[in-house]
């Protein structure tokens, strides 16, 4: 899990894996997401389902704060099924979810307590879930069968090939559908067609390698980019700083390095 608590930053077509849980302060925040504009009041939590691409910005960037919380899937699947944390509006209105989501977020951001209080804070975060599937409208037709087993499929052998030129057709093969329908069914999934998702799927590692203190140009190289240039132009357009500096705030500028097994705890660092 990563918990971040930082400065509001805009950000463009982010895709992830977890579900991704900010709570809005100091000004209000824009997210954009298959075309549709959704607004978040300060104080209003949003939550952003997994692989589904999104792009926000803070109406005041000098104001602006985040808290962010990222539940993996396997947490998740203690308390529902995926499709129960899916939202057709991710801005959730009910102060009593924001108010339940900052508890928990400052239990994991600044620990304390005496022994047994992990157990107290994994608890905290299971009942946020649970509560946050009760305001969920559950998965939508185009979410089930062919359309659930594929994008898994697609997601994995991307990611097994992040240095790899995979083809549509090599990827249609694998899934065992029609081109066309291959990235219909990436497109409804990931809000993402197969290509932009394989370049989200490369940055992601290029993060990991980033705060592995792996150098830039082998990160390049492991994660398929023509060269360090190419890289950092990828890397900026998607996060709005280059991989040195990334990677200079996780030697301790930006980054307090208190991390655990199941928590991070991040400074003013893209999550």
């Amino acid at each position: 899990m990563v918990v971040v608590d930082g400065r509001a930053q805009s950000y463009s077509g982010n895709v992830h894996e977890e579900l991704k849980l900010v709570l809005v302060l100091g000004s209000g925040f824009t997210v954009r997401r298959r075309g549709t504009t959704f607004r978040a009041a300060p104080g209003q939590l949003v939550a952003l389902h997994p692989d589904d691409a999104h792009s926000g910005a803070p109406d005041d960037p000098g104001s602006a704060r985040w808290l962010i919380m990222c539940v993996s899937p396997s947490l998740i699947a203690e308390v529902a099924a995926p499709e129960a944390v899916r939202f057709g509006d991710p801005v959730i209105r009910d102060a009593g979810s924001a108010e339940r989501f900052r508890a928990v977020h400052g239990s994991l951001y600044r620990p304390s307590g005496p022994p047994g209080s992990a157990l107290t804070h994994e608890t905290g975060v299971l009942e946020l879930v649970s509560t946050l599937a009760g305001h969920a409208p559950g998965g939508a037709e185009d979410e089930r069968g062919v359309a659930r087993r594929v994008p898994e499929t697609v997601r994995e052998y991307l990611r097994e090939n992040l240095a790899r030129n995979v083809t549509l057709d090599e990827l249609s093969a694998v899934a065992g559908l029609s081109k066309y329908r291959l990235v219909h069914v990436c497109k409804a999934w990931f809000g993402l067609p197969p290509h932009k998702l394989h370049l989200r799927l490369r940055l992601d590692r290029s993060r990991q390698l980033l705060r592995r203190d792996m150098g830039i140009a082998e990160v390049a190289f492991e994660t398929g980019f023509h060269d360090q240039p190419h890289l950092t132009r990828a890397f900026s357009q998607a996060y709005g700083m280059t991989p040195a500096v990334y990677q200079a705030a996780f030697r301790g500028a930006g980054w307090r390095g208190l991390r655990s097994k199941n928590v991070q705890y991040a400074g003013r660092v893209p999550e």
